[in-house]
């Protein structure tokens, strides 16, 4: 009995996201009212599913050791870009050509990051505002949606769920297969952990990290063009201003370390519906939305301290050759 409650206590510990979702979904439960019910549930599904697949997108590059500023207003100039030419290059054109810009924004993003050796922090902070600068050039208003089918898109559903539920399951479940067997997968951990290891060990980590700004770039494109599909319509004001630190504070309550090396993307997924849980209580006990952005500051202060006193778990590592070697010769040595 002992030994299982240990290794429930170890789990616990070593993955910070459990007990927090348990402690927000349980109390919730008891305490306000229409929480705890299937109709509420898939709301929230609802409600998070492009903030779920713009997570992923993050996930992946925070395992690296960076983040993404610029997702935010980027996905708010695809969610633009796409409304306005689907009339007239049609839909299915117009989704590609937004797709094909997230991925050619991340890899010139990582280009700078990994060749120029510019910090990335600088070149997402310098994107994000770029992309809000050209979205507001582009339209100052919203624009309104004109494929119908598009927006029905959104509202179709399957075994009870919607269309952009199942989408973001979608991401979580292949984002997490690719991060458990995929090589690109062990490269981002490996990279994350250390990058002079992972170096050494022969992974091209400049490659690995700018496929991971792509993805990130791309993320935030697929959850602008459902965003779109949702509304009807598109804001130059979407995903400004607190999108990409949503995204960031998901990840990061899913264990995953902002140093890099650490967390899956099923944890991130349950840091997602933690923050959609908030935001559902804050909704159900008619709460101003600041007490929102004050609950959420508070949860990132209380898991960073979780990350640094509970889980000083180290990151996934590939083994230096020469500091192996050079061990194993001073272990020779004392011998």
């Amino acid at each position: 009995m002992k030994r299982i409650a240990g290794r429930i206590t170890a789990v616990m510990r070593s993955n910070t996201i459990i007990p927090i979702f348990l402690g927000v979904f349980l109390s919730a439960s008891l305490f306000v009212g229409n929480f705890f019910s299937l109709e509420n549930f898939i709301n929230i599904l609802g409600q998070n599913a492009a903030k779920g697949v713009m997570a992923v997108g993050m996930t992946f590059l925070i395992l690296n050791g960076y983040f993404d500023l610029s997702a935010g207003t980027l996905m708010g100039l695809a969610s633009c870009l796409l409304v306005g030419i689907t009339p007239s290059v049609g839909l299915f054109a117009a989704i590609v050509l937004m797709l094909l810009l997230g991925l050619a924004v991340g890899t010139l993003n990582g280009l700078m990051v990994t060749k120029l050796k510019i910090n990335a922090f600088i070149v997402t902070m310098a994107g994000m505002t770029l992309w809000r600068g050209l979205t507001f050039i582009y339209t100052e208003q919203t624009i309104r949606n004109t494929s119908k089918g598009f927006y029905e898109l959104s509202r179709n559903s399957f075994l009870g769920l919607s269309y952009p539920v199942w989408l973001c399951l979608i991401f979580v479940a292949a984002g997490q297969a690719v991060l458990r067997y995929s090589r690109h997968g062990r490269n981002t951990y490996a990279a994350g952990g250390n990058m002079n290891s992972a170096k050494n060990a022969g992974i091209n980590v400049d490659r690995t990290v700018i496929i991971n700004f792509a993805v990130c770039s791309l993320c935030a494109v697929v959850a602008g063009i459902m965003y779109a599909s949702k509304f009807n319509s598109a804001s130059p004001t979407l995903g400004w201003p607190d999108a990409h630190m949503l995204a960031i504070a998901a990840v990061v309550l899913g264990g995953t370390k902002l140093s890099g090396g650490y967390g899956n993307m099923l944890y991130t997924f349950g840091g997602v519906l933690v923050l959609g849980f908030i935001d559902n209580i804050m909704n159900l006990l008619k709460l101003s939305s600041y007490y929102n952005t004050l609950v959420f500051g508070i949860i990132l202060i209380l898991v960073l301290y979780m990350d640094k006193v509970l889980r000083e778990k180290p990151a996934y590592n590939i083994p230096d050759k020469h500091n192996s070697d050079d061990k194993h010769a001073t272990e020779k040595e004392k011998k």
